[in-house]
């Protein structure tokens, strides 16, 4: 809009029509657009009330000033950084090997690179078909390592990288079919997941792929679309497990599976057996925690579903030509099941398809569109979408839902860019299993470099350097495993270190604890022993008391007893009178009080006695009772 804007105030003719701003859009911009681009932007400006159309030409709104714009400021600055980004480029592309001899040349690679990876899928096709020669494989390479690993973590050239990105989809989008379209919302689609996209939403290939799935589930069910996944699709995934777990039990097993990025994923992070059944009892579960659907397959219904047949003789591999191979069978039934959704209804356009099924694989949209069309003679949208088109378009139906989508998008192609071409771990497995044979590699040394993340790092510098797959020779590969196992030997030797370090550390954690609990346990002991004397000393304390009290009222009572039995005995004696009398009379009493010392000692010695015995009976008592509390 800015640029159609700018361009208007020069304009020779006050009253113009499209060809007139297409035209001044070349000649001042050097943009190429297509008409029916221009013609939907001028009536966006229409319907903003900033120009006015009659019969067919349009005029600026006198009632309104034209929005000031400041194209050439803007452009200038944008220039600056894209000439920033194409430095860096050149810079990172000279240390693998790969001369440019501009910023401007390096621009126009990456530009190259991004129309391969981006603009084809906005307009539905594969990248080999879009009619430009592909880049090499060392200039993608070198191009998705830039993005991955210099741009990534650079914030200002990301943010250049954003621009150009979202400009270079803008742009391109004009070029489709019907642009005005993309205002259009989706009318109740239905989009039906492939089993390798639930795969990547689960983690399934790692937390990149999972990201940018997950973010294209939310973006497409935000811009009104239901995401669904039959339940056929979660039984093959079941399948796909099943066999994982079978293969993960075995060096044999881990060495045959074909080294996708399920397999690198399954093998780097070591799960086990157990670990898949764990993932096989929660698929269904963390489906719907994804946002997707679980849904059952229609009824087939033969007048809707077209010539299947014909459609899984074109997708049977081409050397076993086995239609009923159980990726043949899923996608024919699930292109079936869409059909049948439809009932017979054809629709042009997307929004109005009511129901497709999405996946990533081009050899699958490719072999169906051509059943489609030429078996089936078919004009409308087919039963088969790529995801990335599909989130192309809700993007953008809307851009603000997700400003960054694109830029996550393109991180995430550029990583799966970076791993080791199937070829090339064809040719590593092949080479490994020869220093096997001949005994220069142990089975376990096998495993253990298949499962390394290195490998797929040093593999796909092997391919940089050499240019490509073809290229990679056995002196390569056996740097490639020595490289493998010196850096397994270092990060085992590390991880020894670790264990030594963790395991002293444990002793002495160990040794601390035992310290410290017999420390307390003797601190408890002596705080148990203070306790008991103090509590032996408080019943012996008592006991003498209550012995003492009770042996001594006896005692005195006793004392009483005696002293007046003694005074009554002497009070019965009769004395002769005189001298003879009273000598007698004291002779008595002498006698009387002599008789009751005697008892007395008897009397003070028995209460000891009672005392001592009465204090450890109470004693005896006290404890048990305080035993029993």
């Amino acid at each position: 809009m800015p640029l159609v804007l700018d361009v208007v105030p020069g304009l020779a003719n006050r009253n113009f029509v499209v060809s007139d701003v297409q035209s001044a859009l070349a000649e001042t911009h050097g943009v190429a657009m297509p008409q029916a681009a221009v013609a939907t932007l001028l009536k966006r400006a229409v319907r903003r009330h900033i120009l006015i159309r009659d019969a067919g030409r349009f005029h600026a709104n006198p009632d309104r000033e034209l929005p000031r714009s400041n194209v050439d400021g803007q452009k200038a600055l944008i220039g600056k950084g894209q000439l920033r980004l194409g430095e860096a480029l050149q810079h990172h592309a000279s240390k693998r090997g790969l001369t440019l001899d501009s910023a401007d040349d390096a621009l126009g690679l990456l530009l190259r690179f991004m129309e391969e990876e981006q603009v084809a899928l906005l307009l539905g096709i594969p990248s080999e078909a879009s009619g430009a020669e592909g880049l090499s494989q060392l200039k993608s390479g070198v191009i998705a390592e830039f993005l991955h690993d210099v741009v990534e973590a650079d914030h200002a050239l990301m943010a250049v990288l954003t621009g150009m990105l979202e400009g270079l989809v803008l742009y391109h989008a004009a070029f489709l079919p019907d642009l005005a379209a993309s205002d259009r919302k989706f009318h109740d689609l239905k989009v039906y997941f492939d089993s390798v996209l639930v795969r990547q939403a689960l983690g399934y290939e790692g937390e990149g792929a999972r990201i940018l799935m997950r973010d294209t589930v939310d973006l497409l069910k935000r811009s009104g679309v239901q995401c669904l996944v039959f339940d056929k699709t979660v039984q093959e995934i079941h399948r796909i497990l099943s066999m994982y777990e079978s293969k993960l039990a075995t060096s044999m097993g881990r060495k045959s599976l074909r080294q996708v990025p399920m397999t690198r994923h399954f093998l780097v992070q070591r799960f086990t057996p157990s670990d898949v059944q764990e993932m096989t009892a929660l698929l269904e579960p963390e489906i719907a925690a994804v946002g997707l659907l679980i849904q059952p397959m229609p009824s087939h219904t033969a007048k809707f579903t077209s010539d299947e047949n014909a459609l899984a003789e074109r997708l049977a591999n081409s050397k076993t030509h086995d239609k009923l191979e159980p990726r043949v069978t899923h996608d024919v039934d699930c292109v079936a099941a869409v059909l049948t959704m439809r009932q017979g209804r054809r629709s042009r356009r997307i929004e109005d398809a009511h129901a497709v099924f999405a996946t990533t694989s081009f050899l699958v949209i490719q072999t169906t569109r051509a059943w489609w069309e030429e078996d089936e003679r078919e004009a409308g949208v087919p039963p088969l979408v790529h995801i990335r088109s599909l989130a192309n378009l809700a993007w953008l139906k809307n851009p603000s839902l997700n400003g960054d989508f694109h830029v996550r998008e393109l991180v995430a192609l550029c990583s799966a860019a970076m791993r080791p071409s199937q070829r090339t771990w064809r040719r590593f497995l092949d080479y490994l299993d020869s220093l096997q044979a001949s005994q220069r590699l142990s089975t376990d040394e096998v495993t253990a470099i298949i499962v390394s993340a290195v490998s797929d790092q040093l593999l796909r510098e092997a391919e940089l350097e050499e240019g490509s797959s073809e290229d990679l020779d056995a002196e390569t590969l056996d740097e490639v495993v020595a490289r493998v196992k010196a850096d397994y030997s270092a990060d085992a030797e590390k991880r020894v270190r670790e264990l030594a370090q963790s395991h002293e550390r444990d002793m002495a954690n160990a040794l601390e604890t035992a310290e410290a609990a017999a420390s307390r346990a003797r601190e408890a002991e002596r705080s148990a022993a203070e306790q008991l004397r103090r509590r032996e000393m408080a019943i012996e304390g008592r006991a003498r008391r209550w012995a003492r009290r009770a042996v001594s009222l006896v005692f005195w009572i006793l004392v009483g007893v005696v002293i007046v039995g003694e005074v009554a005995v002497v009070a019965t004696v009769r004395f002769p009178e005189g001298w003879v009398g009273v000598l007698v009379g004291l002779a008595v009493v002498v006698a009387t009080v002599l008789g009751a010392l005697g008892i007395l000692r008897q009397l003070s010695d028995l209460r000891t006695k009672l005392e001592a015995r009465l204090q450890m009976r109470l004693r005896d008592w006290l404890r048990n009772d305080a035993d029993a509390r």
